[in-house]
């Protein structure tokens, strides 16, 4: 009898935590969501584009009384991560991912990786309280391109940045717009002369 008495208790504490779990992963991951328009930046000249980030420490976030303290929220995190893409359309009019390389790379503010997309890093900068980022890409062969922000997230048109966290603090997950504008594609075309 007492075994089965034990075995009802197990039964019942199992669906019991079982109905307190959650099955999203931002709630496991510690994930805060924030959108902001207008923090990323794209400059064109005929031979260079340069990718331009500034995210203040402090954001106006919408129906939010309190400035949003990303410093604060996320135990002091450093770095604000994001990617992008840069593809060249070939002769015959199909789009092709170009690797550039790292010597084509001016690097201003934070931190950028190449390889088969470029890691951007915005670097949080204590006198300016502003994560900063502004990379070019020069030496760009004659031809048509277009960048996109969507090689590590879904958001389309949005640029995605996540906060490089440290220990059990929470993670941001900044979702911003470009100026220009993407298309509705989530590109921005452009043409290096």
């Amino acid at each position: 009898m007492k075994t089965i008495q034990y075995l009802f208790f197990v039964a019942i504490a199992t669906l019991l935590m079982a109905a307190d779990c959650s099955n999203k992963d931002s709630e496991f991951y510690n994930d805060v969501f924030v959108s902001k328009a207008g923090l990323v930046t794209l400059e064109k000249t005929p031979s260079t584009i340069t990718v331009i980030a500034t995210i203040p420490r402090l954001l106006e976030v919408d129906n939010q009384a309190n400035l949003f303290d990303i410093f604060k929220t996320t135990g002091g995190a450093t770095k604000m991560i994001f990617s992008y893409v840069v593809e060249k359309q070939d002769t015959v009019g199909n789009w092709d991912y170009i690797e550039v390389p790292s010597a084509n790379i001016v690097i201003t503010k934070g931190e950028s990786q190449t390889g088969s997309f470029i890691s951007g890093s915005a670097v949080y900068n204590s006198t300016t309280t502003n994560y900063e980022y502004s990379v070019e890409l020069q030496s760009l062969t004659s031809g048509n391109y277009r960048l996109s922000f969507g090689f590590n997230n879904n958001t389309g048109t949005l640029v995605t940045f996540r906060s490089e966290s440290i220990n059990n603090n929470l993670f941001l997950n900044l979702n911003t717009t470009t100026a220009p504008l993407l298309d509705s594609g989530g590109f921005y075309p452009f043409t290096i002369i």
